[in-house]
């Protein structure tokens, strides 16, 4: 279940501008539990700290915020290499890859981590901006840096 308030993880700013949109309906220590599509979303069931029962809600739009923590406890077990926090180290973060058996004559590139060929973009990565707009371009930054790796790859 999620917290009680949006100001835990939340920039004020954004709390305010969320509280005047007259289509956006904030719920707080829930999650959601299913969905109810076809083509497009029509409803999603939602259960809640505050109630015994899911309810189903008609929606056609959905944005879920999971808050700041990585999530990166899976990353260990495939040799990512992480900060104390437990965000993945990338790039020119990553000063002592080679001590850690970076396999490569080149230097990381930006975004990819300890693994060769293996980026990560957004909150997950150490060093972010912590910014939805900021995520968005690292993503398609990864894809670029991750055909460029495909073709080092090609041409070996």
């Amino acid at each position: 279940m999620r917290a009680a308030s949006l100001a835990e993880s939340m920039s004020q700013y954004l709390i305010d501008q969320l509280g005047d949109l007259p289509n956006v309906e904030v719920r707080l220590r829930s999650q959601v539990a299913g969905f109810d599509a076809s083509d497009r979303l029509r409803a999603i069931t939602v259960s809640s700290a505050d109630h015994a029962h899911p309810v189903s809600v008609p929606a056609d739009a959905l944005f879920i915020c999971i808050g700041g923590t990585p999530r990166t406890d899976g990353a260990a077990g495939i040799g990512l290499a992480m900060n104390h926090a437990g965000y993945l180290v990338t790039g020119g973060e990553a000063a002592d890859r080679r001590a850690r058996g970076w396999p490569l004559s080149r230097e990381p590139m930006p975004l990819e981590t300890n693994v060769p060929g293996v980026f990560a973009a957004g909150d997950v990565r150490c060093g972010s901006v912590k910014r939805c707009a900021a995520a968005i371009g690292e993503g398609s930054m990864a894809v670029a840096l991750a055909h460029r790796r495909l073709a080092e790859v090609d041409d070996d």
